[in-house]
């Protein structure tokens, strides 16, 4: 039988059956839908929590803190770790309690003093304006949080505004007398870091310094060459009494946690998809059993066992086949319905637009393969029973 003929034969199910047909290929497409629907919405949240965490710089440094009390992060320990090889640059930062003042309203808050590489090496960002540089001068940066402390909404009511600091220190021991610093030159607000959750402000390590002394930091960011560096200059420093953690190590948990996320969803949505492939076979096999006096006709005609097997599991294939693609189309349909109702409601109440649901292709390639093949599945059994059937029984068939 020529290719061209069993194509036109195996299509002719959508003419004689166009409702059990579609209603089958339905049912392929809603299980497909489902898997891709819970999937896509795994890879979406992977996908939104890793933007927030994955900047180039940050990447290829080390967050390093003192793993006891003992230790201590100095402006000698600094210099030491920055002699390790494959170190291009350590950035400390340290952080007292303080005060904001403005407009006649006081907040407390922690301030933390960083040099302008510690945003770059701890991937900070910006929400509203800009992070300060280092040729800016008396420039303040403040959290999110720092907002609600002084009963503001609009992020313009702070940015570009003159702030007060006063830092608080101890003079020497943590349960010595402590100390205010009110620094006597006025702040700017140049950016709101995106955190509503703790209240703090960042000022210039560099101007800092000229106010207050800072006999130890609470932890430093270590900038490497190459990522294949880091391992090595984690082992150099954890041998001087530090704790290292690195964005790339947070990044492989997280994918970590992501894969199986998305196994868990996608065994859900299977559950959905195993029901259509059992309808599916249901349906083949019906088919089969209508169809055995046509096929003792064709085995009369000719056909050999090989020509009805290909028929049978050409059929299901090509069910199979559209099964994936409306079930692609059901699922992507789905999720973008999902994602515009969850931007809306983001946009009422003041959130940033996101996408909850991605679509690799390599996925959606994958899911349509995996419906041809269940449907090739399917059609095993009703076209090994097709090629086994005695043409004089399948012709006395009624």
């Amino acid at each position: 039988m020529k290719a061209t003929d069993l194509f036109s034969l195996s299509t002719r199910m959508f003419r004689t059956n166009p409702s059990r047909t579609w209603l089958t290929i339905l049912g392929i497409s809603v299980g497909v839908g489902a898997v891709l629907f819970l999937v896509s919405l795994g890879y979406g949240l992977q996908n939104v929590i890793l933007q927030k965490i994955v900047f180039n710089q940050a990447l290829l440094s080390l967050l390093i803190t003192p793993s006891t009390d003992l230790i201590v992060l100095d402006d000698k320990t600094i210099a030491e770790i920055s002699q390790i090889q494959n170190v291009t640059d350590v950035t400390a930062m340290a952080r007292f309690t303080g005060q904001l003042s403005m407009g006649g309203v006081n907040g407390t808050v922690d301030i933390r003093t960083a040099n302008p590489s510690y945003f770059a090496y701890s991937g900070t960002e910006a929400k509203y304006g800009k992070l300060y540089e280092d040729a800016d001068q008396n420039q303040i940066l403040v959290s999110e949080a720092v907002l609600k402390l002084f009963g503001l909404e609009d992020p313009n009511e702070i940015l570009g505004k003159q702030i007060n600091v006063k830092i608080f220190t101890h003079n020497g021991a943590a349960d010595s007398e402590l100390e205010i610093t009110e620094i006597p030159v006025a702040y700017t607000v140049k950016g709101i870091i995106d955190d509503s959750q703790e209240s703090y402000a960042f000022l210039s390590l560099k101007e800092a310094l000229n106010y207050v002394k800072i006999n130890q930091y609470e932890q430093a960011r270590v900038k490497v060459n190459d990522s294949k560096d880091l391992d090595l200059v984690k082992e150099e420093v954890i041998a001087r009494g530090f704790q290292t953690q690195s964005l790339s190590e947070t990044i492989e948990q997280a994918n970590k946690i992501f894969n199986v996320i998305q196994i868990v969803l996608g065994a859900f949505g299977a559950v959905a998809l195993a029901v259509s492939a059992i309808g599916m076979f249901n349906t083949m096999t019906v088919t089969l059993l209508e169809r055995t006096n046509e096929i003792g006709i064709m085995r009369a005609l000719g056909a050999d066992k090989s020509n009805l097997r290909n028929l049978f599991l050409t059929e299901s294939v090509i069910i199979g086949f559209f099964g994936g693609l409306v079930g692609t189309a059901i699922g992507i349909v789905g999720g973008q319905i999902f994602n515009l109702v969850i931007n809306q409601l983001a946009a009422k109440f003041g959130g940033a637009k996101t996408s909850l649901f991605v679509y690799p292709a390599s996925f959606l390639f994958t899911i349509i393969g995996l419906s041809v093949f269940i449907g090739f599945l399917s059609g095993i059994f009703p076209a090994r029973r097709a090629a086994a059937m005695d043409p004089l029984e399948a012709l006395r068939y009624k």
